[in-house]
């Protein structure tokens, strides 16, 4: 794989090094990093390798735990201490010297201990595990999570980011679901993440639109155009994640409201769309956060 990388993109690295400047794609594999300078990789070609190399990687340890094998290996052996789960999956980001002391199960056993939601978890391989959550009550754990991987983090010195499934039922579907979760997880996890843990009401419009996305001139002439706007893409996104409250949106981004409406104004000059109506928003929206082909071209 590493030759077959260097062929097809030869001025790529690939070292032990966790850390890059800003601007470099890097995705783990294996034990080393491999990372992309900034222009030298589409967003598509980050998706496609992103899944190419995780596939890779996701058998890369024999599993004897039932929710890895119910999971992931196709057992008929359906877990039944809970009627509902979520399925929270995990990738740390560990640096050379700190993979070499990183202890899986210490951590596992901190995640559990501090998270009494947490019934059972696995690594399948050195980076990329899943943790069992039981929550039949459908309490909101997002923040709480958060504050746990924070301490965690600091603790074992790592970079921690999580996608939080729905509950879903424990039956013979869930493995089909588990698996479709798993390419919501790393097709959202190869670009920039806003935030340590994504869910997928959050990021469905993105998951479910981005095969169309990829192939529409129109969303990338319409991305490039709000990027032209001076914070163009943060102002979309604050309009639409505070569902079109202004204020809200203004005090997200430390602005006086009257300087936010000036540049709602300017927005709509250049871009042609009103962000104050729900149907120009939706579009803005959609073209901000997709991964459009940056080789597209009207």
């Amino acid at each position: 794989m590493e030759d077959l990388l260097l062929e097809l993109f030869p001025e790529i690295q690939i070292n032990e090094t966790m850390c890059m400047p800003e601007g470099y794609f890097s995705i783990p594999f294996e034990n080393k990093w491999i990372h992309f300078p900034p222009g030298t990789i589409s967003e598509r070609e980050k998706i496609l390798l992103h899944q190419i190399i995780m596939d890779e990687t996701v058998d890369e340890k024999p599993q004897n735990h039932i929710w890895a094998q119910f999971l992931l290996e196709g057992s008929a052996n359906i877990p039944s201490d809970y009627e509902e789960v979520q399925l929270l999956q995990f990738i740390l980001k560990l640096s050379a010297e700190e993979e070499k002391n990183f202890d899986q199960k210490l951590w596992l056993d901190a995640f559990k201990s501090t998270f009494s939601f947490i019934k059972e978890g696995f690594f399948v391989n050195n980076h990329y595990g899943v943790v069992i959550l039981n929550n039949p009550t459908h309490i909101e754990l997002q923040q709480e999570i958060d504050g746990v991987l924070n301490v965690l983090d600091d603790d074992f010195s790592i970079r921690s980011s999580v996608y939080l499934g729905q509950n879903w039922s424990v039956n013979k579907n869930l493995p089909l679901i588990f698996a479709e979760e798993q390419k919501i997880f790393r097709n959202n996890h190869a670009s920039t993440k806003r935030s340590k843990i994504s869910q997928l009401p959050e990021i469905a419009l993105l998951h479910y639109s981005q095969a169309t996305a990829l192939n529409s001139p129109i969303l990338h002439h319409l991305k490039e155009k709000i990027k032209t706007v001076d914070g163009g893409p943060d102002l979309v996104v604050s309009i639409w994640n505070n569902q079109g409250n202004i204020s809200k949106a203004a005090a997200e981004l430390y602005v006086h409201r009257n300087t936010f409406q000036y540049r709602l104004d300017r927005f709509f000059d250049i871009v042609g769309l009103n962000l104050k109506n729900m149907d120009d928003l939706l579009l803005g929206y959609l073209a901000s956060i997709s991964r459009t082909d940056e080789h597209s071209s009207i």
